[in-house]
């Protein structure tokens, strides 16, 4: 790999690697297999898609700003949003 390769390989936001292949990816990781249909949704900080599901409803994954956000932050968020399910809100 020359300089100018690696400083490019260095440079890449992680982001940039979130392609709609590594979303589906991630959903089917859980089980839950994709019609391949994404649709971006609004978030400052970070990736944030529905996914449609094969005979479901859609899901909606979120992918985190690395270094942004704490374990401990993340499992407040995720039993937040659990509560909010559970009361089909």
């Amino acid at each position: 790999m020359n300089q100018v390769s690696a400083q490019k390989s260095i440079s890449v936001h992680p982001y940039q690697r979130l392609t709609p292949d590594v979303v589906i990816d991630a959903v089917e990781s859980t089980q839950r297999f994709s019609d391949a249909r994404i649709l971006a949704l609004n978030s400052y900080e970070n990736r944030v898609y529905q996914v449609g599901i094969e005979e479901s409803e859609p899901v909606i994954v979120k992918f985190y700003r690395p270094d942004r956000w704490t374990m401990e932050q993340i499992i407040e968020e995720h039993t937040f949003t659990q509560q909010l399910h559970d009361l089909d809100i």
